[in-house]
């Protein structure tokens, strides 16, 4: 004969958590509003940098392409290149000016903040192509690149 016992534990039910008291909450508010604005304050000077990086990588983006094209025309028109930038577009991407990273809109080749210039000081032996940076009339361009006519396709040789 085997002795058979049953035993019923009742525990008490757990008690909830107390409700945070309103000073509680204010002092978590506070203190979840102070790592907040330490990392604004820390991280934003390293969010403009990059902000700027960006800014001018896409000025340098642009300027390359408008070279790019000015070259691809002089290919095409025996060595010389156009006066007018606007003679570059069949040779950009799409058949238009690449987009300025200021405001969006199709580059206008003018000497404000984000635009890209050309221009050919000798008619079309050579070129200079700027890129501007968010100053555009206080400082230097953010690049300036150059070419020139290595030779004259359309020059005559005797021999």
């Amino acid at each position: 004969m085997g002795i058979k016992l049953h035993i019923k534990l009742s525990l008490p039910k757990p008690a909830p958590p107390p409700r945070p008291s309103r000073a509680d909450l204010v002092l978590w508010s506070g203190a979840v509003c102070l790592v907040a604005a330490s990392l604004f304050v820390f991280a934003g000077p390293g969010l403009r940098q990059v902000q700027k990086a960006s800014f001018e990588t896409a000025v340098r983006t642009n300027a390359a392409t408008l070279q790019l094209a000015a070259e691809s025309y002089a290919a095409a028109h025996q060595g010389s290149y156009p006066d007018d930038p606007h003679d570059l577009l069949p040779w950009l991407p799409g058949d238009r000016p690449p987009v300025n990273p200021v405001d969006g809109e199709p580059l206008r080749f003018r000497d404000e903040p984000g635009d890209v210039t050309y221009r050919s000081p000798t008619h079309g032996r050579d070129y200079v192509i700027e890129g501007w940076g968010r100053r555009a009339a206080l400082g230097p361009p953010v690049i300036v690149l150059s070419g020139q006519a290595r030779f004259n396709l359309s020059a005559s040789h005797t021999d």
